[in-house]
């Protein structure tokens, strides 16, 4: 077996740097490994709080859908109008009257059968 001081210096040095070279990587490797397990924690935890903050906005839109669902019951509908419709009577006629309001504005067709589409005729900012 070859002894290292029968090694010529050129490869003496040349084996030393290798072994420098070698640590260098293993503890560069540890290390890194250590950076990237910790990195991983981090994003796991910040999933964790998204996941738990989509949850609760899950549970909030699921519970205003079941209020949603439930005012619009046909029952609570006509709990809602119970004092103020009356079924018609079989020969009545109904007229309704055109009349501008103060932001000129008609809410009744000006012609029998008359559609439109047209939003000019709601008052959104009314209802508020």
């Amino acid at each position: 077996m070859i002894q290292f001081s029968q090694l010529s210096p050129r490869t003496r040095r040349w084996s030393v740097l290798l072994v420098f070279a070698m640590i260098f990587v293993t503890a560069a490797s540890a290390l890194s490994t250590v950076w990237l397990q910790q990195q991983i924690s981090r994003t796991a935890e910040r999933s964790r709080q998204v996941e738990d903050e989509l949850a609760e906005v899950v549970r909030k839109l699921n519970f205003l859908d079941e209020r949603i669902a439930t005012i619009h019951q046909p029952v609570v509908l006509q709990g809602k109008v119970a004092g103020v419709l009356r079924p018609s009577a079989e020969n009545q006629v109904v007229w309704v009257r055109e009349q501008p309001v103060d932001s000129g504005r008609a809410y009744a067709a000006s012609a029998p059968y008359e559609t439109t589409l047209d939003l000019a005729f709601v008052d959104l900012a009314a209802e508020r």
